[in-house]
């Protein structure tokens, strides 16, 4: 019988033993040309030593390509980071006086600007300027200083206020961690424009992969080198940092606005990378700090024999309060307590994006002069709205307009939500009126005031 005849078996119990073996020992052999992978333990010293040379080589080979890949975008970031700056030398200062003279207010314990003739005082807010000043980022980067230092030309401000997120250290998008790079970027140009600002910290300004925290990028904008920069931690005894108040002083010296930045923190709830996209909110303590302060001022308009002394007050974050999203839904409905003054709801499904917990700032403005907010975050957002309060006190909250051409998939094509946000400070009464200041488009020179 053939040994692959085995269709019909016969013969003694011993043939048919001697046929299921056959018939194993097909279904176990190697197909033909397949080599059997030598063991470890059954190899000779010399076939070892080739195995291991082999492995080195490998080895070799492969750290040689990342180390290659990793010098490449050295060399990208280097020549992009540095032609950004060697734009920014190139610029020329913002070529106007401002009628407010800036002095340390030691009574106050605060930076104030005061009035030399009647004009009214110009705020400028930038939000999300997401500048990643690394190795994929340089073209970007470009783009985000040229559109803000166009719109500081054209709008001339006395203060800018940046609503967070100047930095996004990303390193699949920006290619770097150094998140103290895009803040040397950014302050630079301030610098260079001869325009003083300040800042609220962002989530993305400082991630828990960057190499530096707040406390590091806070020490760099106090650097004193940075003359145009009035950023200050605040009292150590806050949560976060920059919680911070700039006034603003009428020809006589009296206080007729106090503009408070406020950290509104990161992530929370342990989503520390931010991919349950849970956000954090402004504390209690923080809150319960703004009001005193606000009524210490008061208090000093007061005691100056300033009639009418109460200080009208905005307050900047970068996270929107839950009223954001609330009241816009009220808008929808058509409540009369809220009314729209401009912008859209252009997130997807006109969403809002609050920290996860609501907290109490919105009713302590309302019971402390607190006449509007303004925050960033969500990038095409750019609405405002003014909520009459159930005592009759008006309050606006505003999204500003973002610059971000880095951060969204896709919104380096857009144009209608980048810009910034002018508010013009009367300083008759300190009351404010807003508008966006576009990029670009039709109304870039700027539109209605609201």
């Amino acid at each position: 019988m053939s040994e692959n005849n085995l269709s019909a078996p016969t013969g003694t119990g011993a043939e048919q033993e001697r046929i299921d073996l056959l018939a194993a020992g097909d279904f176990f052999r190697e197909e033909p040309g397949k080599k059997k992978r030598t063991r470890r333990k059954d190899m000779t010293p010399e076939q070892k030593s080739r195995r291991k040379k082999k492995n080195l080589i490998v080895t070799g080979c492969v750290a040689g390509v990342l180390v290659l890949f990793f010098a490449i975008c050295s060399v990208c970031s280097f020549a992009g980071y540095k032609g950004n700056f060697d734009f920014i030398d190139g610029l020329d200062a913002a070529d106007y006086q401002s009628p407010y003279t800036l002095s340390y207010d030691e009574t106050a314990g605060y930076y104030a600007f005061t009035a030399t003739d009647d004009s009214d005082f110009r705020v400028l807010q930038f939000t999300d300027v997401h500048l990643g000043a690394g190795a994929f980022s340089a073209n970007k980067d470009r783009w985000a200083l040229e559109a803000v230092s166009e719109i500081v030309y054209r709008v001339k401000p006395d203060l800018v206020v940046v609503t967070g997120d100047i930095a996004y250290p990303v390193p699949f998008q920006a290619g770097t961690l150094n998140n103290k790079r895009e803040a040397e970027m950014f302050a630079s140009l301030m610098e260079k424009l001869g325009v003083y600002w300040t800042l609220t910290f962002g989530n993305h300004d400082t991630e828990i992969y960057s190499l530096y925290d707040r406390e590091d990028i806070s020490n760099f904008y106090e650097d004193p080198k940075w003359t145009r920069c009035l950023f200050r931690r605040g009292p150590e005894n806050l949560p976060g940092y920059g919680n911070d108040m700039i006034i603003v002083k009428d020809k006589n010296g009296k206080i007729i606005h106090s503009v408070v930045t406020v950290d509104s923190h990161s992530y929370t709830d342990g989503d520390y990378f931010g991919i349950a996209w849970k956000y954090d909110n402004i504390k209690d303590e923080q809150i319960n700090w703004y009001a005193s302060e606000i009524d210490r001022l008061t208090k000093i308009n007061a005691d100056n024999g300033m009639s009418d002394p109460e200080v009208k007050n905005t307050v900047y974050f970068h996270i929107p309060l839950t009223e954001y999203g609330f009241y816009w839904s009220k808008y929808r409905e058509s409540d009369s307590s809220v009314k729209y003054l401009y912008g859209v709801a252009g997130e997807k499904g006109e969403k809002s994006y609050p920290g996860v917990d609501d907290c109490n700032l919105f009713e302590t403005m309302i019971t402390h002069n607190g006449i509007g907010t303004f925050c960033g975050h969500d990038h095409y957002n750019t609405y405002a709205l003014e909520v009459t309060a159930e005592n009759g006190r008006k309050i606006r909250l505003t999204y500003g307009m973002s610059i971000d051409y880095l951060a969204y998939a896709g919104i380096a094509d857009k144009i209608e939500q980048r810009g910034g946000t002018e508010i013009k400070i009367s300083q008759s009464d300190g009351t404010f009126v807003a508008r966006h200041r576009p990029y670009q488009g039709d109304s870039a020179e700027g539109g209605a005031w609201y």
